[in-house]
């Protein structure tokens, strides 16, 4: 049955019909093979989009599209020109930081592509940077945007697969950071042919007073990823409701603090809100039956079966399912993957006794690597939009931070208390 729904969703998609329509024709297609009766697509659907923990989905977008427009990444931008900008490759740090701050507000890498590639790319090729490398540090550097807490593909994760977000939130921290620190150690060793000694005319140093200046500036949006954790934490909130709480206040800042946001923008943030979020739930419909179905022709278990026969260590069936993730990563965007492949792949390793929530942040991280990867990295794409570049250059540049975090990604695979050192410690399964 797996073959016959992968045949129908990738036929789909070779002669061009989006994705989420290729998903339910293969969903109706498995319906009449198991003679089940049409009905059951309808109620399956709406029962996938019917989830308390999918009410975070518009909230986080809506903080990114506030972001793009209330003077919130300009500022976490500045804060993070402060405290790095005077090191070699200045800017590329510039925006690696700027996108670990941005990330722990929005959750989502196109967002995060498009806020930080508008203000920080241009600038960079001003101070000598190639169009494409800046576009590369961009893109790449956004992944960090789906891992930090908080995360859209963590949410949909979690809710496809019966796995606590705000865990997941927390497992996203450390594997985050060292994301961003990868990508700074990848511009150290890659920035040496650019102009970068140089930045605004003049030799630059560490100045505490401008950090202190910038700071105060831009505390108040910095403020929001601590609110969300140590909100979670406290049990004050659930993932879900963090996502309302940081999209008021991230309206309040770009209202009525920044005031660079007016009442007359709100319209289209709305609607360019409700137009991804609907796109999303309606994938995530089709996925709860696309799940529910494969269950029941016990795909799941004939994978786990199949795994049983390379290995009885969890060790390389975990190398061998991220090799799959990868190569999935190149051919599908990080949501439908997560919701396809998110229920089918967890039983197979909670089989061989992995971690759901590590597994849950391996995957994720995984598939984030493919939104920088052709042929359909949504954020390559968007990448080369706002520098104005051919793929092909894009994707030279980027070839070093693709092996830098494929790296990564091999050491959190080989030491998994990385991820679930913190978990476990705030947040004990009880």
């Amino acid at each position: 049955m797996l073959f016959v729904f992968l045949g129908v969703l990738f036929a789909g998609i070779i002669v061009g019909i989006p994705i989420v329509f290729s998903m339910a024709a293969a969903n109706l297609i498995m319906l009449v093979i198991m003679d089940f009766p049409i009905v059951s697509y309808a109620q399956k659907l709406f029962n996938g989009m019917d989830s308390f923990a999918l009410l975070a989905v518009p909230f986080y977008m809506f903080v990114g599209e506030i972001m793009n427009r209330g003077g919130i990444a300009k500022r976490l931008m500045v804060f993070s020109d402060a405290l790095v900008g005077h090191i070699k490759g200045g800017l590329g740090h510039v925006n690696i930081l700027s996108s670990m701050f941005f990330g722990g507000i929005s959750g989502s890498a196109i967002a995060d592509t498009a806020a930080i590639g508008g203000l920080l790319i241009p600038t960079m090729e001003e101070e000598g940077y190639e169009p494409a490398y800046s576009a590369a540090v961009t893109a790449s550097s956004s992944v960090i945007g789906i891992i930090i807490p908080p995360s859209i593909p963590f949410i949909l994760y979690g809710v496809t697969t019966s796995t606590s977000i705000s865990r997941m939130f927390i497992g996203g921290i450390i594997p985050g950071i060292l994301v961003g620190f990868t990508l700074m150690f990848i511009t150290l060793l890659t920035v040496g042919k650019h102009k970068v000694d140089l930045h605004g005319g003049e030799k630059r140093k560490f100045e505490f007073g401008k950090v202190w200046s910038a700071f105060k500036d831009a505390w108040s949006a910095l403020i929001v990823p601590f609110i969300i954790v140590v909100g979670i934490l406290a049990g004050v909130f659930t993932a879900t409701e963090a996502g309302v709480v940081a999209a008021i206040v991230a309206l309040v800042l770009g209202l009525f603090v920044f005031k660079e946001l007016k009442i007359k923008d709100l319209p289209k943030i709305l609607f360019n809100t409700s137009k991804t979020t609907a796109s999303v739930l309606f994938l995530c419909g089709n996925a709860s039956v696309t799940a529910y179905l494969l269950t029941l022709a016990q795909v799941p278990q004939e994978l786990a079966m199949m795994f049983s026969t390379l290995s009885d260590n969890p060790l390389v069936i975990i190398i061998v399912a991220n090799i799959l993730l990868l190569l999935v990563g190149f051919v599908m965007d990080i949501t439908p993957a997560i919701l396809i492949l998110g229920p089918v792949l967890l039983p197979v390793m909670t089989k061989f006794g992995v971690d759901p929530v590590f597994w849950g942040v391996i995957m994720c991280i995984n598939l984030g690597i493919g939104l920088i990867t052709p042929p359909v990295g949504t954020v390559l794409f968007v990448a080369t939009g706002v520098a104005g570049i051919k793929m092909e250059e894009l994707v030279k540049a980027i070839i070093p931070f693709f092996i830098g975090m494929v790296a990564l990604l091999v050491v959190l695979i080989i030491f998994p208390q990385i991820i679930t050192f913190l978990p476990n410690l705030v947040l004990p399964i009880k």
